[in-house]
């Protein structure tokens, strides 16, 4: 009797197993060139097209169904794809067909830079469920649609707002769905219609040093979407899509300070048909020079004045990107989109110096910690950053020391936004990144030690009186000398 129960008991588990899987896969809802295939037999993939564990534990698999393959992602925490850049904002929809053996949630988020975005939804277990998500509602959160490279997905979102870095919840690993297609498409448009938009204005809102922003308006006599495309000088495109009739703003990021543009707008319709072009004439903003080193004596890990150390680079790890900035004949490096960001150099032993010294110039009031690498306990120290001016970031040595940094072997610094938590000496302090959006710019990087010079404290408020004027090595200097001077027997910063 019990062996004819523990049968009908493993027939009953084979029947629900059976149940649980796709026998079927959905047809695309649009074809040609009213859609994009990323993963798909009707469609066919992208370039590049591979799904990625991203080292969450588990590893799924692609299977047959029938004559079209589905890809399986079983004990479900999280999970990623990835392919080369798809511009999708001339598609209406991202479209998502999946498969989940028993009912769960699950996000969907493309990644489209270091803002990433969610859409949570529920899905019935034992069919297929059709996620479609409309390309703005994700433009409108602050993706950037037009450079789409991964998918990822995970089970929950927690929203923290358009242009911020959602975050996001790993299912328990107990479920099991099929992926069977992912698209972007839009509606078919069954008219005729030979007449192009009209841009009726467009103008320039606001400009940075390496940002500018656009307002824009076009018009057209069907079409309900307008597909703007901004090219500058060099050739360089940015793309955004707005409504007819509606003023659609595009931020245009970096350029370079204190360089004129001139960049041509057009816009076209659902139809193909492109607007007589419009001229609009940018001047970025001039950068202030980078502060020169305020010691004559110091250990100089970047800096256009003194040199770099040995085998010092910028290393973005994958929280932002960077590249050098010329500001009036001195190069320093500017960050963008930032999260996190790094640099990497050979291990430097700077306990004999006093103070970490760090010029920063961000494009926005922010919150930046500076973390010495040099092992395992990895300690912070926030600055609250004044926007469009030179913020001088000064540690103490010592205070790392004391944290538990063994500042004998600084081989690396690491930039993130917020110091969470702090993990108490000796303890690896909680970090939180930047919100994707910001930027800043790094001027120097050194160790010095302060010379006595017989004065106390530093005035950074009253203004120099005449007098012969010596830096802290006692060396006299010009009026027009940067940094630290003393005059009178009163110390003073000259910036």
């Amino acid at each position: 009797m019990k062996r004819l129960m523990f049968s009908a008991v493993a027939l009953v588990l084979a029947g629900v197993a059976a149940w649980a899987q796709p026998t079927t896969v959905p047809a695309p809802l649009a074809t040609g060139n009213d859609a994009i295939g990323i993963y798909s037999s009707a469609l066919g993939n992208t370039d590049g097209y591979f799904f990625a564990d991203w080292q969450c534990g588990n590893v799924g698999s692609e299977i047959a169904v029938g004559d079209a393959k589905v890809f399986k992602i079983p004990n479900f925490t999280y999970y990623g794809s990835q392919f080369t850049a798809l511009d999708v904002t001339k598609m209406k929809y991202l479209v998502v067909d999946v498969f989940p053996e028993t009912d769960m949630t699950l996000a969907i988020v493309p990644i489209t830079g270091t803002v990433e975005k969610g859409v949570q939804s529920a899905v019935t277990g034992g069919k297929w469920n059709t996620i479609k998500i409309p390309v703005e509602t994700f433009t409108k959160k602050g993706c950037n649609m037009t450079n789409m490279y991964q998918i990822k997905y995970t089970s929950t979102v927690v929203d923290n707002g358009d242009g911020n870095v959602d975050g996001f919840g790993n299912g328990d690993g107990t479920k099991t769905f099929y992926v069977g297609n992912v698209y972007c498409y839009k509606e078919a448009v069954s008219y005729e219609d030979t007449e192009a938009p009209v841009i009726t204005s467009a103008t320039v809102a606001s400009v940075s040093y390496a940002s500018a922003t656009l307002s824009l308006t076009a018009t057209d006599n069907k079409s309900e979407s307008i597909y703007y495309t901004v090219t500058d000088q060099n050739g360089t495109t940015y793309k955004v899509t707005g409504k007819s009739g509606e003023a659609t703003s595009l931020n245009i990021t970096g350029l370079n300070a204190g360089t004129q543009y001139t960049l041509t707008v057009k816009a076209a319709d659902e139809k193909g048909n492109v607007s007589e072009a419009k001229t609009l004439e940018v001047t970025t903003q001039s950068l202030p020079d980078i502060p020169q080193p305020v010691a004559n004596e110091l250990k100089s890990v970047f800096s256009p004045y003194t040199g770099n150390t040995d085998g010092y680079f910028f290393n973005p790890w994958g929280g932002g990107t960077g590249a050098a900035i010329n500001i009036n004949g001195k190069v320093g490096y500017m960050i963008s989109k930032f999260a996190y960001f790094g640099s990497e150099f050979t291990a430097i032993d700077v306990t004999s110096w006093k103070k970490l010294h760090i010029d920063v110039l961000p494009l926005q009031d922010m919150t930046l910690t500076i973390i010495p690498i040099t092992g395992t306990i990895e300690k912070g120290v926030q600055f609250s950053l004044k926007a469009n001016e030179w913020n001088t970031l000064e540690v103490p040595v010592a205070t790392y020391v004391q944290k538990g940094c063994n500042m004998a072997n600084l081989y690396q610094i690491k930039y993130m936004g917020t110091l969470a938590a702090d993990g108490g000496d000796g303890n690896v302090d909680g970090f939180g990144t930047g919100d994707g959006t910001q930027s800043f710019i790094v001027g120097n990087v050194y160790f010095y030690n302060e010379v006595s010079t017989g004065v106390n404290g530093v005035n950074v408020a009253q203004p120099v009186v005449d007098g012969p004027a010596f830096n802290v090595a006692g060396q006299q200097v010009s009026s027009d000398y940067k940094g630290i001077v003393v005059k009178n027997g009163k110390k003073y910063i000259n910036r």
